[in-house]
């Protein structure tokens, strides 16, 4: 029998029985409650910068100790210094963010789908919200005799 699809896109579908992210099928009966999280992660180009000045600090450290003469490669370590700060306050200002969809099971909460996109991860709330309420609406299999 096929049931009503409520939400299908990329690799998420909602019906009012199953929800489906990936390969992972969670019963709806089974979701507490649905949510979005929102989570900060790693900027890829403020770690980048901090790369490039670790390898200018490392730089610096290699060739003062090969020539001996440290004071000449001072002001390159204390650049290589000032770039991996200027990196670590980049990530500070302007983090990466995604957004989480997180359902509360009996076994504990589950992040089921993470993505850059919150309009997706928002409709796939939205999507599960309407499948509890679909469900409640369905007779029960006792009352159905």
């Amino acid at each position: 029998m096929p049931q009503e699809l409520l939400f299908e896109l990329k690799d998420a579908r909602v019906t009012p029985h199953i929800a489906t992210f990936g390969g992972t099928s969670y019963q709806i009966a089974n979701i507490g409650s649905v949510q979005v999280g929102r989570r900060k992660r790693s900027n890829p180009l403020a770690v980048l910068i901090f790369l490039l000045g670790l390898g200018i600090l490392a730089a610096a450290i290699v060739q003062s100790r090969m020539t001996g003469l440290s004071d000449d490669y001072f002001s390159m370590a204390v650049t290589g210094v000032a770039v991996m700060f200027a990196a670590l306050l980049l990530q500070l200002i302007w983090p990466g963010r995604v957004y989480v969809l997180i359902l509360r099971t009996s076994s504990g909460d589950v992040d089921a789908v993470k993505s850059r996109n919150q309009e997706f991860v928002s409709n796939l709330q939205k999507a599960v919200e309407q499948a509890f309420v679909v469900r409640a609406r369905e007779p029960s299999v006792s009352e159905a005799r």
